[in-house]
């Protein structure tokens, strides 16, 4: 086994050579919150009170910090939970990737985020599904309305031209989606750049289960969700915040956001896999059908490098089938000419997806993949 610790970084490489777009890892599954959607609660019940990553796993990851781009430090659960937190957002940062992480921005103190802010971090995201407390406690059980948006204030408020990319995640659901409009007013009030409008997509047993507002077809109801949802954006681009949602019906993709050509997630425990959603297996619902999501793992980390773990046959075919379904898609969609017609693009977008190969049985039912 190669000693990769002996080498010595290269932390001038630029983005563009390195082998590693994303690197998701997961800091700790536990969490502080008791959220109604969350899917991995059956999962962190199991684990008691651990579920945060080991300093070993880490330091296993750390010698081919060099060739990755940029490390999301998110999971299943709360990241300002894991002590090491700021310490492994710094090392990465001295080989040159970018950093950031997905929190419910409880513990996001003023401390921290003067902290996180002079060390560089390029990007935080915080999740808010609620417009006011009411609606806000009601699905972030566990949480504090006033202490969150007060945390993400003082984090915008911050003087300084360095901060880093402040968004909110907002998951639609029944009971919050009349507040889409409210929530680009809350957020344009905190001072935050942009809203991730994201559907309740990921269900594991009743977890999650029977939240989420879209449908295989394209029924009255998700036009009217539709148009709602545009009003909140028209809405958020006067306002001069960004905004990113997902489809309310299934639309499929060569490859999705995921795209585990060039990503890893590594699990709290230093399992690697193809994605957050192929780590945990259970029974599931896709589009209103049940299944049993499987567990796809390419290996174990200190056990195996991530050289090792990126060679195993596991990881070359995910990463081999969606290259060839990529490089495909774009061959057809080369080959046509649909000028200025609407018609023929939407014509040659339906032929450029029924000409590739299918995606890994994993993955074919699986929101992701359906832009969902």
């Amino acid at each position: 086994m190669r000693n990769c610790a002996l080498q010595q970084p290269d932390r001038n490489k630029p983005h563009k050579y390195r082998r590693w777009r994303l690197w998701q890892v997961e800091s700790s599954l536990a969490c502080n919150l008791r959220c109604i959607m969350c899917p991995w609660k059956g999962e962190r019940e199991q684990l008691g009170r651990r579920g945060n990553m080991s300093e070993a796993v880490w330091q296993a990851l750390v010698p081919f910090l060099q060739d990755v781009r940029s490390v999301d430090f998110t999971g299943g659960g709360e990241p300002l939970l894991q002590k090491n937190l700021l310490n492994w957002i710094i090392e990465a940062k001295q080989h040159g990737c970018d950093t950031g992480f997905l929190t419910n921005g409880l513990l996001l103190d003023a401390s921290l985020t003067d902290q996180l802010i002079d060390n560089g971090l390029n990007w935080i995201c915080i999740s808010i599904d609620g417009a006011d407390k009411a609606t806000y406690e009601s699905i972030r059980q566990g949480s504090d309305f006033d202490k969150v948006c007060g945390n993400i204030a003082y984090l915008t408020r911050r003087a300084d031209n360095l901060r880093p990319l402040v968004m909110i995640n907002f998951v639609i659901m029944n009971t919050n989606f009349h507040q889409l409009e409210e929530m680009i007013e809350l957020a344009c009030d905190l001072g935050v750049d942009q809203v991730n409008f994201k559907q309740c997509d990921v269900i594991r047993g009743e977890h999650g289960k029977g939240h989420g507002l879209f449908a295989e077809t394209r029924t009255e109801a998700v036009k009217q969700r539709q148009h709602e949802l545009g009003k909140a954006v028209r809405r958020a681009r006067k306002m001069h915040i960004k905004v990113r949602s997902f489809s309310f019906t299934p639309e499929e993709q060569p490859v999705c956001d995921q795209d585990p050509r060039d990503s890893l997630f590594v699990g709290y425990d230093g399992g690697v896999f193809p994605c957050i959603n192929l780590a945990i297996a259970g029974p599931s619902t896709f589009l209103g059908e049940e299944i049993h999501f499987p567990r796809v793992n390419y290996g174990k980390l200190p056990e195996m490098t991530l050289d090792e773990l990126w060679e195993t046959e596991n990881c070359r075919f995910y990463r081999q089938t969606f290259e060839q379904r990529v490089r495909i898609h774009d061959q057809v969609l080369g080959r046509y000419d649909y000028g200025h017609s609407i018609a023929k693009l939407n014509e040659a977008f339906v032929a450029a997806i029924k000409s590739m190969p299918e995606a890994p049985e994993s993955c074919r039912k699986c929101h992701y993949l359906y832009d969902v």
